[in-house]
């Protein structure tokens, strides 16, 4: 009786330490798909969802570019629940555009990465 106790208590423990948001992207590449500069910022949505048993918080996204600007809710994420991360691009030339992002936040995946591309043109 006393082993099965102590059991129950362990596993109980180690549940809650291993309690943790899981966040999950909608997508691994935002495309963008042929853009005109001319047209100005363009301005796509990716979606987050927390699969975890916790509350998730975004606490930063970070871009490797100035033409990529992410903006995001500090609110938390309920569990099985979702929230979205704009992503907005400002093409200031023509060519392949291809970025790398980094989402930081409190889920067991600490950092979880995505990219935006996009062909960006000059039409008048």
């Amino acid at each position: 009786m006393r082993i099965n106790l102590l059991f129950i208590l362990l596993l109980s423990a180690f549940s809650a330490v291993s309690a943790k948001p899981v966040l999950v992207l909608s997508e691994e590449v935002v495309d963008f798909g042929e853009v005109n500069t001319a047209d100005g910022s363009q301005t796509r949505m990716l979606v987050v969802k927390n699969e975890g048993d916790e509350p998730l918080v975004v606490n930063q996204v970070s871009s490797t570019c100035h033409c990529v600007e992410p903006e995001w809710s500090i609110k938390p994420i309920a569990p099985a629940s979702t929230d979205s991360i704009k992503i907005v691009l400002n093409p200031d030339g023509s060519g392949m555009i291809s970025k790398k992002l980094i989402v930081y936040s409190n889920a067991k995946n600490k950092r979880t990465v995505f990219r935006v591309k996009a062909k960006a043109i000059r039409k008048k």
